[in-house]
């Protein structure tokens, strides 16, 4: 695969993104921008609570849906949809 910034893949289980060649799980994007909240909330005391919520929702809502990705032995085993991610058992 070309190195480039961003790069979307098909795969038999839903598409895969990768940025700059590493592939990105929902999880870790997830949890990195559930950080990047704590830490604006934490440094800026007049930060848009709503926009902080409604943004810590949206991590959470990544983290919960591709959860499987965060242990090893489980990765790349569900199939990517909308709503929460299936076991993919064809």
């Amino acid at each position: 695969m070309a190195r480039t910034p961003l790069s979307i893949v098909r795969h038999p289980l839903g598409p895969r993104v990768y940025v700059a060649g590493l592939r990105v799980h929902e999880c870790f994007a997830g949890s990195g921008i559930a950080a990047a909240v704590v830490a604006a909330a934490l440094l800026d005391g007049d930060a848009n609570r709503r926009l902080l919520l409604a943004v810590g929702a949206a991590s959470l809502w990544l983290m919960a849906k591709d959860w499987p990705d965060f242990f090893p032995s489980r990765r790349d085993t569900y199939a990517w949809r909308a709503g929460l991610h299936r076991r993919d058992d064809d």
